[in-house]
């Protein structure tokens, strides 16, 4: 298993944090701004993991509700 791009991805996190509060905000504006659909989607997708893994499924009405949500 490569875990080179988990290494990779906590050093840069280890990193950010070290940085000043107002350039942590600047950061993350930027980046809302500039990836807020990757982020949006990568959020989504967590969701439906979790949700998988502790067997949290919708019910038939919840799942009609989410599906019509989308049409909207």
């Amino acid at each position: 298993m490569n875990t080179a791009p988990t290494d990779t991805a906590h050093s840069l996190y280890a990193l950010y944090e070290t940085l000043p509060n107002e350039v942590q905000q600047a950061f993350l504006r930027e980046l809302i701004q500039k990836k807020h659909q990757e982020l949006a989607d990568l959020s989504f997708y967590l969701d439906c993991k979790e949700a998988k893994d502790e067997n949290e499924f919708l019910s038939e009405q919840e799942q009609q509700a989410f599906i019509a949500s989308l049409s909207v």
